[in-house]
């Protein structure tokens, strides 16, 4: 079988201002492992970069083959994404994952939250902000966290970024929305344990993985994952986290498993997704929920850890996605 493994490169306007830009150079290690990966099944890999530049020539030149896709750009990269999944439709190519008005959940929080609350799926109390000065919903019960809507990797969370009064909230609301141009929205903090959720299609159905729990190892007033912690290792906060297999009761992993399947289902996820869950008390709520999430074979990926309990190898799990593709595609 050839593979075309598609993926971006950093958008060009990271050449001027390489802020974050780490955060966006991990999608070609990503690819690499994946072609690496699937040649250890037997299949014949290219490598495909793409950048914003040279879209149409890239997908329209690429072979009859199955593409899997890597394709990350969201925020105001958003659009070439658009493009790209329009001329893989032109092409009409067989392509892992999440097609794209899935995959345009994923890049607009905001958006995400929206669904979530239409479908009665459990999400935290939330609240849109374009200007900074629109009235704070009187329910809130604080903290409260400020998330940016069209980032990804932890962009524009930091500790400052949890506020405890309506007072600091409007303050850095109208800080992020002067620093990143773009709507943000508050959320109430949960303060329970964390986990990451991968399900995967496989040929007996949709299966929940062992579920991965984020645990964290430094002492911090706010646990939670902010952009230093996971991408500047010269912060005091790096690498403040570690992710394992969690430990379970029954009732949690049946609400889990229930709400992760409800939402696979309801949003037309494809082939694998990964969401990320955090508990009030004993209740888990959808923090995000991610349609291209990074592959790798790093212990430190929930995937990893899901997939491994699940007596899986890397090859094994890029190779089940792919096994996927080909069964919706042949049905």
């Amino acid at each position: 079988m050839r593979i075309s493994v598609l993926y971006n490169k950093p958008a060009a306007r990271f050449a001027k201002k390489t802020t974050h830009l780490v955060a966006e150079e991990d999608t070609e290690e990503s690819a690499i492992e994946v072609a690496e990966a699937l040649q250890h099944k037997g299949a014949v890999t290219t490598l495909v970069p793409i950048t914003e530049r040279d879209i149409k020539k890239v997908i329209m030149g690429l072979p009859d083959d199955v593409v899997f896709n890597l394709i990350e750009w969201t925020g105001v990269d958003t659009p070439y994404a658009v493009k790209a999944y329009e001329y893989i439709h032109a092409r009409k190519l067989v392509y892992t994952g999440a097609a794209l008005d899935t995959y345009l959940l994923s890049c607009d929080k905001s958006v995400m939250k929206k669904r979530l609350d239409e479908q009665g799926l459990p999400t935290a109390r939330w609240q849109l902000f374009h200007t900074g000065n629109e009235p704070v919903r009187q329910d809130f019960r604080y903290p409260l966290i400020v998330k940016v809507s069209s980032e990804h990797s932890s962009v524009g969370l930091s500790k400052e970024a949890i506020v405890k009064d309506e007072k600091n909230l409007a303050a850095i609301v109208k800080k992020r929305l002067a620093e990143y141009k773009q709507p943000v929205y508050a959320e109430e903090f949960l303060t329970g344990r964390e986990f990451q959720v991968t399900l995967l299609e496989t040929a007996t159905g949709l299966t929940m993985l062992p579920v991965s729990e984020v645990r964290y190892t430094k002492t911090t007033d706010v646990p939670f994952l902010t952009y230093e912690s996971r991408w500047d290792a010269t912060h005091a906060d790096y690498d403040n986290s570690a992710v394992l297999l969690a430990k379970l009761t029954p009732e949690l992993q049946k609400k889990i498993e229930d709400m992760s399947k409800r939402a696979f289902t309801t949003f037309g996820y494809r082939d694998y997704a990964r969401f990320d869950v955090r508990c009030q008390g004993d209740e888990p709520m959808f923090l995000e929920i991610n349609s291209n999430p990074g592959l790798s074979d790093d212990p430190e990926y929930g995937m990893t850890v899901s997939y491994k309990a699940a007596g899986m190898t890397f090859a094994d799990f890029v190779w089940a996605i792919v096994q996927s593709t080909i069964r919706r595609n042949s049905a």
